[in-house]
């Protein structure tokens, strides 16, 4: 059974639906400004891989975000509309439409507030710096940041191709990421931040992927050092989600707590 943190969201994006309802029958046409996640991060941190959705499909929703493609297959970074890969191997390549989806959340990209100034010497440092904008604004809204800016180090990791049958994400992370460490590298964070009350349909707090200028580094982001940063970040308030048409989705047991599972290979 679902428990109530999951309830609590699946109400919220009910009345959500609903509200965009009413605005489409009293002739308002509802703003295209949500978060489109697909699947949990949950069931993908219990090895759901399967493909859900297209890159076609996916790109439809939004020009900006993160996921990963079917198989575990490398780290997703969505950015001006061209969804990329960071493969296991260190290489960047960009998607055709008919690859599948297993997990990603995106948005059309709708600048909202300005980050005039960032620089960060560690990961805890700029994730507590985006911690105090987000502040400002509220923070039960959801939020995506893009952040240029000059990395004297960046370090990132990409996973290995799984094949079934699939083993937990904590397994695959043990033995089949990829970790990169580069340096004096200028490109872009994609961040990714979903509230507390979210914690149970994807991971609260700030998930960044990077991809470079050149487009031939990137990945899921570990660590960071950064200088000459600056920014937009989008504001949402709408959330839609796409789940597994399987029996094993439908069968599967969420009655775990995944919180420490899912910050242990963040």
């Amino acid at each position: 059974m679902l428990n109530k943190k999951i309830l609590f969201a699946s109400i919220l994006i009910v009345s959500l639906l609903a509200v965009s309802a009413v605005s489409a029958e009293n002739g308002l046409m509802a703003k295209d400004d949500a978060m489109h996640q697909v699947s949990l991060m949950q069931s993908f941190m219990h090895g759901a891989y399967d493909g859900v959705v297209t890159v076609g499909e996916l790109k439809a929703c939004g020009d900006t975000g993160l996921g990963t493609f079917e198989g575990v297959n490398g780290e997703m970074i969505v950015l001006d509309g061209v969804v990329y890969q960071a493969a296991a191997d260190g290489s960047i390549n960009i998607m055709s439409d008919n690859e599948t989806v297993p997990f990603s959340t995106v948005t059309p990209f709708d600048e909202d507030e300005k980050i005039p100034e960032i620089s960060a010497t560690n990961f805890e440092n700029l994730t507590a710096q985006l911690d105090k904008e987000i502040e400002k604004y509220g923070t039960n809204n959801m939020y995506v940041a893009k952040i240029k800016g000059d990395f004297s180090n960046i370090t990132v990791r990409s996973v290995e191709k799984q094949e079934k049958p699939y083993k937990e994400f904590t397994e695959v992370a043990k033995v089949d990421q990829k970790v990169f460490n580069y340096t004096n590298q200028s490109g872009t964070l994609v961040a990714v931040y979903f509230p507390e009350y979210m914690s149970e349909l994807n991971m609260h707090g700030w998930h960044l992927h990077f991809l470079n200028d050149a487009k031939d580094k990137g990945g899921h982001v570990l660590g960071l050092t950064m200088e000459n940063g600056s920014g937009a970040m989008d504001t949402i308030q709408e959330f839609d989600m796409v789940l597994p048409q399987t029996e094993s989705f439908a069968k599967m047991d969420f009655s775990e707590n995944m919180t420490d599972k899912i910050n242990s290979v963040e």
